[in-house]
């Protein structure tokens, strides 16, 4: 049953249902799909203004509120909702509306605008772009929250910590615009020297450009996809060979032969019980204890195996996939999938940025089980089977926390800034730290290459583009790049 007049813009109500008004349907979907693109229910409203669509009662006057009641509408995704409030008392016909999370949605006999797939897209991001607030009546409020719309504002960082955000937009000299960046913290107070050494705002340089960021892009693409990609997988392929824990294979080594005593002094015990040297007692007292120290043994030995296996590796042929993946610059600009994909975080810090880029896959490896099945031993004092995974309980020892990794001695200099002989010497040197340190390769953030972007590179990138700059106003980037492990 649909309930309502039906005024619903999108459709018209016909023999109680709803058929599609075309012309209606159009600016719905363009809704939606402008929101899937990323912009928010205010920029879409702007655009729907811009492009004279009419709203649901022929005006053109559309608002974020507006545009966030139809994103809110599962009827465009084919449902009928109930379950939206109830009546709490019928003398004062006190309604309390409910959440979104209450709603019962039924599937409908009507023709869906979009599809279910589209409509839960922009359910996932409204939901990312709210937050909770608790209001007086102890129930939970969303409110909105900002979100990172541009490439370079979702992984740029200042050295502060706190994102970059867009400040404004300068003209060029070709006629078109530049994009400027400030950090979010020097932002908040407006710029104002005497405020932002009051507050300790520690960013010295909080500004960043877009065209400078576009030529760093190209140079990190051209320095680690065209020129250094097999150096990186001959790194990474050595990492990944020397990805080994704190377990040393002279422990496993004597587990083995303190096993093999065991089995032979209990092969003795038996022998010496059939000959009848010793007492029915003596022997089940012997050879219980001589077991329960037999599957100790074996506990230990297995823990060493473990330790002395990966738990994890390095996914070398994504690894490689990843460094044969090629980058486009359209209009001289990478392309924003590039980034969100192979792109953790860069980090300004003066003139220098770092560039945190996650291309190191890592596979999980399964504990290996070991083929060995202790002895179920039978007491005959008590009747009852010995049992050994009671007797594992309490057993295992902590494991205890392992450094900070910011204490880990890292080399100064980045490998592949280095000759082959010295890497090779100074990368042993770093896995060596690692292992004494009990801390993971796969967790530190390995130092790669770092390289200048200068003012012949600067000024051939812009010169292209039809603008020159000044010699004198030119300052050197450094960037520092770093790998990192791939997020899940």
């Amino acid at each position: 049953v649909l309930y309502g007049s039906g005024n619903i813009i999108g459709y018209d109500r016909v023999d109680g249902t709803y058929v599609i008004n075309e012309e209606q349907a159009a600016t719905v979907r363009r809704i939606f799909n402008l929101y899937a693109e990323g912009h928010g229910e205010t920029t879409v409203a702007k655009m729907l203004i811009e492009e004279n669509r009419k709203d649901g009662g022929g005006g053109l006057s559309w608002t974020a509120s507006k545009v966030s009641r139809v994103l809110r509408k599962p009827t465009y995704k084919g449902y009928m909702t109930y379950n939206k409030s109830h009546i709490d008392d019928f003398l004062s016909h006190n309604r309390i509306n409910h959440n979104e999370e209450d709603f019962v949605l039924v599937k409908g006999n009507f023709e869906p605008i979009v599809s279910e797939e589209l409509w839960e897209t922009c359910n996932q991001i409204r939901s990312k772009r709210a937050a909770f607030v608790k209001g007086k009546d102890g129930r939970a409020h969303k409110f909105g929250v900002s979100f990172p719309q541009n490439k370079w504002t979702k992984i740029l960082f200042c050295d502060c910590g706190m994102r970059f955000q867009i400040e404004g937009y300068d003209k060029t000299a070709n006629g078109g615009k530049n994009m400027r960046l400030i950090c979010a913290r020097s932002k908040m107070f407006k710029k104002k020297d005497a405020a932002r050494t009051l507050n300790g705002i520690p960013c010295p340089a909080p500004y960043a450009s877009e065209w400078k960021l576009e030529l760093m892009a190209r140079e990190v693409f051209r320095t680690v996809w065209k020129e250094n990609a097999e150096d990186i997988l001959g790194l990474l392929r050595t990492l990944d060979a020397n990805l080994n824990t704190t377990g040393t294979p002279n422990d496993g080594n004597q587990l083995e032969n303190k096993l093999s005593a065991l089995n032979e002094e209990l092969d003795n015990l038996v022998s010496q019980r059939a000959s009848r040297s010793i007492t029915m007692d003596d022997f089940l007292s012997k050879s219980t204890e001589i077991n329960n120290e037999i599957i100790n043994v074996e506990g230990l030995l297995q823990s060493s195996i473990q330790e002395q296996r990966p738990k994890a590796r390095l996914d070398m042929h994504s690894i490689e996939a990843a460094l044969s993946d090629d980058a486009s610059f359209p209009d001289g600009k990478i392309e924003p999938g590039f980034l969100d994909r192979y792109t953790n975080r860069i980090v300004k810090s003066n003139n220098r940025y770092i560039w945190m880029l996650q291309l190191m896959n890592v596979q999980q490896i399964m504990p290996i089980q070991s083929e060995r099945q202790p002895i179920a031993m039978v007491t005959y004092k008590s009747g009852v089977p010995y049992d050994i995974e009671q007797e594992q309980i309490g057993k295992q020892d902590k494991e205890s926390a392992g450094p900070d990794c910011a204490t880990i001695c890292r080399p100064q200099d980045f490998f592949l800034n280095m000759s082959r002989t010295k890497r090779k010497r100074k990368l042993v040197e770093w896995l060596e730290s690692c292992q004494e340190n009990q801390v993971s390769v796969l967790d530190e953030k390995i130092p790669l290459l770092s390289f200048a972007v200068d003012f012949v590179t600067a000024y051939e990138y812009q010169k292209a583009r039809g603008i020159k700059i000044h010699p004198g106003l030119w300052k050197d980037m450094r960037v520092d790049i770093f790998l990192v492990k791939k997020e899940n």
